[in-house]
C-alpha cells in the first residue's frame, strides 16, 4: 500500500516505498512505513519508564520500531541490535529440510535496509548492532538502564538462555512484549502452560500463557514489577485489506533485574 504525503520530498516516499517493511512507523506528518504490523496503537500502554540519560537496548530491532522511540523519548544512547542476516535464527528442523532450503535468504532485501533509510530520514544517533540475543556479552556491548525485547520469545528455541543473555547486560529495567496464547489462557491464568510447535513455517517455537511467560522471566533472575494491559498485534498497511486487527496477543512487562 504506497504513501502518500505532502509533508516529505516525493524522492524520499518513493525510497520508503521501494522496500519491505516490518513494522510500521511514523516518519513524519502523514507519513508512515507501510509495515506488516502495527504496534503504534500499543505504546501508550508499554510502562515504559523515564528515559531521560538513559542508555537503552532494543534487542532483535528489525526496522527499529522500539529504537526509535525510546530514542523519541530522550534517551541518551539507543543501540539497536539484529541478525546482519536469517542464517542467525532458529528455523525449525521442518523448514531446514526443505529442497533448494538458503538459510540467508539471499532472494530478500539486507536486512537492516529499512533501519538504515529510517535512521538517514529521521536524523538518528541509534547505532545498529549485528548479533544475536543469544551472545550478548556485557565485555562486548556494556551494560544498559533499559533493554527492550519484542515479539521475540515466541520465535526462539531456547528463550531461557536467551533471557540470561538479556539479563546479563541489564542494570535497571527489562521490557519483555510478546504473545498470549489465547487456547493456552484459557487452561488456567495460574498455571504455567507452553505449547512446543518448532515445525511451521512462522518460526514459532514455545507459545505460553500469561503464567508462562511470567515463569520464564522469573527463572531468568527478573522480579515483575509492573504489567501491561493486553493489546493486539494489528496487521499494518503491507498486508492490504487484512490491514485491521490481527489474532495475534502481545502483553508486555517491565521487570526490574534482581541482583543473585
Amino acid at each position: 500500500m504506497p504513501l502518500t504525503t505532502a509533508t516529505m520530498p516525493p524522492t524520499d516516499v518513493d525510497r520508503i516505498n521501494e522496500l519491505d517493511w516490518y513494522h510500521t512507523i511514523d516518519v513524519a506528518p502523514g507519513v508512515r512505513t507501510p509495515g506488516w504490523f502495527d504496534l503504534r496503537h500499543a505504546l501508550p500502554l508499554i510502562p515504559f519508564p523515564d528515559l531521560t540519560d538513559k542508555r537503552c537496548l532494543d534487542v532483535g530491532t528489525w526496522d527499529g520500531f522500539y529504537a526509535y522511540e525510546m530514542e523519541r523519548r530522550g534517551a541518551a544512547e539507543v543501540v539497536a541490535l539484529d541478525v546482519p542476516d536469517l542464517s542467525g535464527i532458529d528455523y525449525p528442523p521442518a523448514v531446514r529440510a526443505q529442497p533448494g532450503f538458503d538459510p540467508r535468504q539471499s532472494g530478500q532485501q539486507e536486512r537492516p535496509a529499512g533501519f538504515r533509510l529510517l535512521h538517514e530520514l529521521l536524523g538518528s544517533k541509534v547505532r545498529w548492532v549485528a548479533g544475536n540475543i543469544y551472545d550478548l556479552d556485557p565485555s562486548e556491548v556494556g551494560r544498559f538502564d533499559v533493554v527492550v525485547v519484542g515479539s521475540l520469545l515466541v520465535h526462539l528455541r531456547d528463550p531461557v538462555r536467551a533471557l540470561d543473555a538479556v539479563r546479563s547486560v541489564t542494570d535497571g529495567w527489562f521490557i519483555s512484549a510478546d504473545y498470549v496464547h489465547p487456547p493456552l489462557e484459557l487452561l488456567g491464568r495460574s498455571r504455567p502452560w507452553f505449547e512446543l510447535r518448532g515445525e511451521t513455517a512462522d518460526f514459532q517455537w514455545w507459545l505460553a500463557n500469561s503464567a508462562g511467560l511470567r515463569q520464564l522471566l522469573d527463572v531468568a533472575g527478573f522480579s515483575i514489577t509492573q504489567e501491561s494491559k493486553r493489546f493486539l498485534l494489528r496487521y499494518g498497511p503491507a498486508v492490504g485489506a487484512r490491514g485491521t486487527e490481527g489474532d495475534l496477543r502481545a502483553r508486555s512487562r517491565r521487570v526490574r533485574h534482581r541482583l543473585l
